[in-house]
Order: C-alpha cells, then structure tokens, then sequence
C-alpha cells in the first residue's frame, strides 16, 4: 500500500472531516453579589430525660441546631438528642457571574461517497466535489434567525454540494440578539479521494 504525499494532502485539505466553528461563547455577564446568613455558637438545651448538653457550633446553614450525643454511663453507652436554636448569626458575602451565551455556528465539511469495497475496506470518494453542512443550536435559549450563503448568495439548504472552490458563511441569531458568524473556503478535491484505515490513500495503487 502507498500513501498519498503530503503535497497531495494539502490540496485534499483535512479528511474526512473538517469544521469552521464558531460561538459558544459569554457576553452581556453581570456579577450579583448576596449575602448569605450563617448561625453559630455555644448550643445547649436538655433532653426529655433531662440531661443536660452542650457543644460548640462553628457555623451551620439554619438557626436550629441538634446536639447529638452518645455517652458512656454505668457500664454502656447511652444516645442523648435534644435541639435548640443557636445564639449568633452572621453573613458571608457570595458572588456570582450570570451570562449570555452567543449561539453555535458550524459549517462542517466531508467528502462525498461514491463506493465501497469491501474485498479491500476502501472507500472512494468522489473527485470534485465536497459537501458543506450547515449545524447550529444556542445553549441558553432558542435560534431565531439563521442565515447561509455560498459565494454571497443566499440559500435554505442545511447541506450543500460544493463543486468549485467557494466562501460558504453562516450567520446565526438567537432569542436574546445574540449573533454568532462564521465562514471557511471550501476546496473540492481535484481528484478522486480514498481511504483505508482511516488513513488516505493513493486510488490507483494495489493495496
């Protein structure tokens, strides 16, 4: 088996598949700034049985607060609980980053199959000609507005067959007036393209 040169890679550009992405990306962020309550403090109460407890609390997320303890009296242990509210508070200040997000736009780029055989696990793909595909979505939201041209002229087509070497754009809107562009040149291969593999080939060699 032969493997194509690199000169004859770089003319086939990347294969299968290639991708001109864009988007994704954080705009219009604000920072929110709370403050956030903890208690803390000497906790004490008396349980049903009347047992005294008290313990220490550092901080915890809600005033109330029960004291859970086992202890060893006249020969075993014994599970104590009772619950109180504890005596100070104070507050920690939290902030946070709130986004947008722009919309994706991807303009993916594959070979166009023309057989397959299996005797040798090839693929050929046709000469001439490539297909651009159009992909989109919005993280945060919805797509309102998408917008495709090849070579400055404007079509509907999610996939398009691109048989000489042309400028294919997409421009994408989203539900809060996000945009997101993106474009790529597409060159169709000047000759018939295989692979094996995974790996490009030279067609007319013996594998």
């Amino acid at each position: 088996m032969k493997f194509i040169t690199s000169t004859t890679v770089s003319l086939l550009l990347a294969f299968p598949l290639v991708a001109s992405a864009a988007g994704d990306e954080k705009v219009k962020c604000e920072t929110k700034t709370t403050q956030l309550e903890y208690f803390y403090g000497l906790a004490s109460c008396t349980t049903f049985d009347g047992k005294f407890l008290s313990e220490y609390v550092s901080r915890n997320s809600i005033s109330l607060y029960t004291i859970d303890k086992n202890i060893y009296e006249k020969g075993s242990w014994k599970n104590y609980r009772c619950s109180t509210t504890l005596p100070n508070s104070a507050f920690d200040t939290v902030s946070s980053e709130s986004c947008q997000y722009t919309p994706k736009a991807n303009i993916k780029q594959h070979y166009v199959v023309e057989s397959y055989d299996s005797r040798t696990d090839t693929t050929y793909y046709a000469a001439g000609v490539k297909v651009a595909q159009f992909t989109f979505s919005d993280r945060d939201g919805e797509v309102q507005k998408v917008e495709k041209w090849v070579n400055g002229i404007s079509t509907t087509k999610n996939h398009v067959d691109i048989t000489s070497t042309s400028e294919v754009k997409l421009k994408v809107t989203d539900n809060d007036g996000n945009v997101t562009e993106t474009r790529t040149t597409v060159h169709p291969p000047m000759m018939q393209t295989c692979s094996r593999g995974g790996q490009l080939i030279l067609c007319n060699n013996e594998f």
